[in-house]
């Protein structure tokens, strides 16, 4: 980069975020019309250009403590707006939380050793790649969960058309999907996410997961902040719930947290729509027969698939 960059300027909280590519491998996965996007290989992973490498690898040793509660739900699957649940939870108080999130990939370890507790941490790494203190402490872990086709239509809105770096990229959604079909998005695509988090918590019975469910979020937000709540071990304060499920409607949390939130060239990457079934709008019988094809082949067996077959569509 040159230092004369006039698109694609990424701010946090109204401060200008700068990637940092000291030690990063940079790859660029090309679809097939040849179009490109940016991201960086850690430990088999493809992530963002702009997560620190030393941050990343101080996810695996941080410390936890045993009233930490770890969210690790896959990209665009409703992390945001589960973090904001929690800890207005936690603080007993409809109130915005006045910063962006809690983000191991974003914040030096040394910062997330001065937060007090108790805190509530989000990481998009496979489960597998969850701090090793996890299975000793036994944190509460709060998995959000999608229907993976709406995922990857709002993963290609954030990438179409936005200048990333040196790359911007211009492709056709069917191509970006393509690329998401093929694991070659960020964080490996959406099926290997899941899988490998199935894998953990049977494999660690012990450690307590909540399943936050996107679609019946939106549903009965109430119902979903009631479960919420009773997972966390608190009191259950039905009206607290309620104005909880009220405040963090998508429409009020994209004005409250507007000054929080991680932005493109003023355009926030985060609090949009909050709906399901955006997908319809996006896939044709060709492209859903090519995602089955490889739903089938990734999910078959897993715990999500009947959720998200092809006979749940209607």
């Amino acid at each position: 980069m040159d230092g004369k960059q006039t698109k694609g300027l990424y701010t946090m909280e109204g401060k200008v975020l700068l990637a940092d590519l000291t030690g990063q491998t940079v790859v660029h996965e090309k679809d097939r019309q040849g179009q490109s996007v940016m991201y960086q290989m850690f430990e088999g992973l493809r992530t963002s250009n702009y997560f620190p490498v030393s941050c990343l690898k101080g996810i695996r040793t941080l410390e936890l403590r045993r009233d930490d509660i770890y969210l690790p739900g896959y990209l665009r699957t409703g992390n945001h707006w589960t973090w904001e649940m929690t800890n207005m939870l936690l603080q007993g108080k409809a109130e915005t939380i006045p910063r962006f999130k809690d983000h191991l990939e974003l914040i030096p370890t040394e910062e997330l050793n001065k937060m007090p507790p108790p805190r509530v941490l989000t990481c998009h790494f496979f489960m597998s790649q969850a701090p090793l203190d996890l299975k000793e402490k036994k944190c509460r872990v709060v998995f959000t969960v999608r229907d993976p086709k709406d995922v990857a239509v709002s993963l290609y809105k954030i990438h179409y058309n936005r200048h990333h770096l040196n790359t911007v990229y211009l492709g056709t959604f069917e191509d970006f999907l393509q690329l998401f079909l093929e694991q070659r998005v960020i964080n490996n695509g959406m099926f290997d996410h899941l899988r490998d988090a199935e894998a953990y918590f049977s494999e660690n019975p012990d450690v307590p997961v909540h399943f936050q469910v996107y679609e019946d979020t939106i549903k009965d937000p109430v119902a979903a902040v009631q479960k919420l709540s009773d997972f966390l071990g608190l009191p259950r304060n039905d009206d607290l719930c309620r104005s909880i499920a009220e405040k963090c409607h998508m429409s009020k949390m994209r004005v409250d947290k507007d000054a929080y939130a991680v932005k493109v060239d003023g355009d926030s990457l985060f609090f949009w729509k909050g709906v399901s079934g955006e997908w319809r709008n996006w896939f044709t019988k060709d492209m859903l027969d090519d995602y089955y094809r490889v739903y089938e082949e990734k999910m078959a067996g897993s715990r999500f698939y009947e959720r998200y077959s092809r006979p749940n569509d209607n």
